[in-house]
């Protein structure tokens, strides 16, 4: 799932328009207000920022990506025999693409 926030960061003294964020299940971001990102940007960080759900849409995965759940319930993506884990971005193998 796709979650959608609204950015509610207060800025201070400074003007900034918080901006409405999709974020999909590997925590990259896919749209930005009315811009939708041709490859999901995998910088995007939620530090020192407040934000508020207000809804989620279905992700719409590529051809041959395949979706696991981890133990502790979290969802991961296959593609390619890579996987989303951290365990496989830290050792390069994990259990879901055994």
């Amino acid at each position: 799932m796709i979650e959608i926030l609204q950015e509610v960061t207060e800025w201070g003294k400074y003007p900034v328009a918080n901006g409405i964020y999709h974020v999909n299940g590997a925590g990259h971001l896919v749209q930005h207000n009315d811009t939708v990102f041709k490859n999901p940007l995998k910088g995007f960080s939620k530090s020192r920022r407040k934000f508020v759900k207000i809804g989620e849409r279905a992700e719409e995965l590529p051809a041959g990506v395949i979706t696991v759940q981890g133990s502790n319930g979290k969802v991961y993506y296959i593609d390619d025999g890579k996987c989303s884990c951290p365990g496989f971005k830290f050792r390069g193998n994990c259990k879901h693409t055994a």
